[in-house]
């Protein structure tokens, strides 16, 4: 397992380590090959930023609290974060989905849509149901 990270983000490995957190060389959360992983398998910056934190809350909850040794809640405080941190991400993904058709578009975007070969139509039609009897 190998870790690393430069402030510069000239990667899209640093890229994902500073959105999930995750770059300081003395307290390494995810490998270079975790998440160059994940980057291939979502395809999404924000998507493998998902797996990650999810990756990360289930490492934190094998953990245990060690307030008893003097420690304090700095899992909890942790695992807190790294929930606030995956709500916010699912909704920057909801919000930046694309390939989703909506009602209501231009009708130059509708045009746009059905004129392109590699679309595939609906199979419902306009008066389907209709009972002409």
């Amino acid at each position: 397992m190998s870790w690393s990270y430069s402030d510069s983000l000239s990667t899209d490995r640093d890229k994902l380590r500073f959105k999930i957190g995750d770059v300081d060389t003395n307290d390494q959360l995810c490998s270079n090959e975790l998440l160059d992983a994940l980057l291939t398998e979502r395809g999404d910056p924000v998507l493998a930023a998902i797996a990650a934190v999810e990756g990360i809350l289930a490492k934190f909850a094998r953990e245990i609290d060690r307030a008893a040794l003097g420690l304090g809640g700095s899992r909890s405080q942790k695992t807190q974060f790294y929930r606030d941190l995956l709500k916010e991400l699912r909704a920057e993904a909801a919000r930046s989905s694309t390939g989703i058709f909506f009602g209501g578009g231009s009708r130059s975007e509708k045009e746009t849509i059905l004129g392109d070969s590699d679309n595939t139509e609906t199979p419902f039609r306009v008066d389907q149901f209709k009972n002409n009897g």
